[in-house]
């Protein structure tokens, strides 16, 4: 059998410390937390804990607030140590995947750009507008001229066969 070696006298051996199970429930700190924040009847089941590292973790719940459809509430938690109390960072809705949220946001001066755009067109048609309601008038004005001339035309004709003709004369 193989002999054991003897350690040196300043190594000295530690017994591993004992695997502190957490004092407090945390899921449980987490809920009370987002049932005060939310309205009564708003907050759903238990979705899941995400660890953020570094004793941080974010536990999310359903939300049933109306108008919120697919928003879950999430709840920030920092604990430095199984044996310390836990520490309350956020409380807030964020929008899950298959949520409705607004869209994405426009610098002001694309939304102005859009806005000189659609006004320049507006004008545009606007002039293409009044340009053919004038082409009408001055079409119908044309044709109610034509008609005049061709009255006056007829009634010249039927006063010339009213007179008697200078052949007629002789």
């Amino acid at each position: 059998m193989a002999r054991l070696k003897k350690l040196p006298k300043f190594v000295k051996l530690r017994k591993p410390e004992k695997q502190v199970k957490n004092l407090f429930d945390l899921k449980a700190f987490a809920e009370v937390a987002a049932k005060s924040a939310a309205e009564k009847n708003e907050l759903g089941a238990f979705i899941e804990v995400i660890d953020e590292g570094e004793g941080i973790s974010t536990y999310l719940f359903e939300a049933k607030k109306l108008g919120y459809q697919g928003w879950r509430w999430s709840v920030t938690i920092f604990q430095a140590d199984p044996v310390t109390e836990p520490s309350l960072c956020e409380v807030v809705m964020v929008p899950g995947e298959d949520s409705l949220v607004a869209p994405k946001w426009v610098p002001w001066s694309e939304r102005l750009a859009d806005y000189q755009a659609l006004q320049l067109e507006l004008e545009r048609q606007a002039f293409i507008d009044a340009a053919n309601a004038i082409d009408e008038e001055e079409a119908a004005k044309a044709a109610a001229e034509s008609e005049d001339v061709e009255e006056d035309a007829e009634e010249e004709l039927a006063v010339a066969d009213l007179e008697p003709s200078e052949d007629a004369k002789n």
